[in-house]
């Protein structure tokens, strides 16, 4: 690599970090199999039911299973400014106040919570057919009482 060429990757490298920090703040990159719950302290292995949180501070804080980041902010109500879910389906981040959430015993999440989060309320409606259980919107689930894994 030339010194001009990497001096143009370096700048625009800033530049995209700069806006990046002014714009909407974004869902962090989870290393699946290496990083691990800020709750249980298990290591993040299925996209499926991984969350994550943003602090008011900008700090990520990651979670392997949705119940486990409702336990973490009951015991220390934190000030977050941004949550994320992951859809169940195509394992794309999803703001968790938008999102629609199944809560099913026959839903396998990795700490046994059952809760997996959809993009739409059809979606979500369609796998409650198949499995059953509750399906509650972010503020629902947020008051709704979290049961101790299986």
């Amino acid at each position: 690599m030339t010194r001009r060429a990497f001096l143009a990757l370096a700048l625009a490298h800033l530049a995209a970090a700069a806006c990046r920090k002014r714009g909407e703040l974004t869902p962090p990159d989870i290393r699946y199999g290496r990083d691990t719950c800020a709750e249980c302290g298990m290591i993040i292995s299925d996209p499926r039911f991984a969350a994550a949180a943003a602090a008011a501070k900008g700090d990520a804080v990651l979670f392997d299973d949705i119940g486990c980041l409702l336990r973490y902010r009951e015991k220390q109500p934190p000030q977050w400014v941004a949550v994320w879910v992951h859809d169940y389906e195509t394992e794309a981040w999803l703001n968790a106040e938008r999102a629609w959430y199944l809560v099913s015993p026959a839903l396998r999440s990795p700490m046994g919570y059952g809760i997996a989060a959809f993009s739409s309320v059809d979606a979500a409606r369609s796998r409650e057919a198949a499995l059953n259980g509750a399906l509650l919107s972010w503020n629902d689930l947020s008051q709704h009482p979290i049961e101790r894994p299986r």
